[in-house]
């Protein structure tokens, strides 16, 4: 590929740049994964695209790319549709609650995806690891190229598109599951919710947590459900206002986030009823429930069953 050309293209800035197209955009997101492109050229890519931010068929493109190299999983038979999370943030500040949020038994099968380690932060599989729940690392190399890129961050000093593209991956088709996906500014909804429309995929959608998929405890934010056309307001949080909170961990370390996980899922502290909501729209979301009133009803009745 004409590495330059792609870059006169895209590093014009965020107001001049110009978009590739989806077939272009599927050959430069094979050659990154396939360690094609010269060092130099992929910082100046990287850098170019952060600046102007992925276009929809850009978007498409570099997820078609990846996807290719993403392990294949069959669902459960005569289960629920499987959820997917995303983890690749951790906790930089406050205690991570993905784990909490994976294993709140629910009765769906729950795939949890993310790094395993980050120098900063504490990740859900340090958390993981503290309650005896050891991840699957396997992997070709094409996947080892995408973490690659994702650690390429600490030489860059910024994120990229690896990290927007790693929360869209999945090890299922798009229409046997469904998936948790967060973005770390409002703005980028209607773009992200307008992806999951363009491949007929089924999503929840928020604003993050330090960039993890659980609803802040202290802060809810609004959550959308995606299913092939305009994202639908499922929680408000104008309408679903927090009450005090009774707990979180002391501190955001992974022992201290796995026995308060523990504590939670066995009933000793109440889950925080941030969490307690998406869980809810998780209900509503697949049509187990038909509104947020009836699925927090069924939450509380699934938990104290389980």
């Amino acid at each position: 590929m004409d590495y330059n050309s792609i870059i006169k293209e895209i590093g014009r800035g965020k107001h001049h740049a110009r978009d590739l197209d989806r077939q272009t955009a599927y050959a430069l997101y094979r050659a990154i994964l396939a360690g094609e492109v010269p060092e130099m050229e992929l910082g100046a890519l990287l850098i170019a695209m952060r600046i102007k931010a992925e276009a929809p068929e850009e978007l498409i493109g570099f997820y078609q790319a990846m996807q290719e190299q993403v392990m294949a999983l069959q669902p459960p038979a005569s289960r629920p549709p499987p959820i997917v999370i995303p983890s690749y943030n951790g906790a930089r500040k406050q205690a991570n609650l993905t784990p909490l949020l994976a294993l709140a038994r629910l009765g769906f099968p729950v795939v949890v995806h993310g790094v395993t380690d980050d120098p900063g932060r504490v990740t859900s599989a340090n958390i993981f690891r503290e309650l005896g729940i050891n991840g699957v690392t396997s992997r070709d190399e094409a996947q080892v190229a995408l973490d690659r890129q994702l650690s390429l961050r600490w030489r860059l000093g910024v994120r990229n598109s690896a990290h927007t593209l790693a929360k869209l991956a999945t090890p299922f088709s798009s229409h046997s599951h469904w998936r948790l996906c967060s973005v770390s500014h409002p703005e980028y909804i209607p773009r992200v919710a307008g992806f999951f429309s363009a491949i007929n995929a089924t999503a929840l959608l928020m604003n993050g947590t330090e960039g993890e998929s659980y609803a802040n405890p202290k802060r809810l934010t609004r959550i959308y459900h995606v299913r092939g056309g305009e994202p639908q307001l499922l929680l408000d949080p104008a309408v679903n206002p927090l009450p005090p909170l009774e707990s979180l961990p002391d501190n955001r370390e992974a022992a201290v986030t796995a026995r308060w996980t523990e504590d939670c899922l066995d009933g000793r502290w109440p889950l925080p009823q941030a969490i307690r909501l998406q869980l809810g729209c998780c209900l509503v979301a697949t049509g187990q429930c038909a509104d947020l009133p009836a699925a927090l009803l069924e939450v509380d009745n699934r938990l104290v069953r389980l």
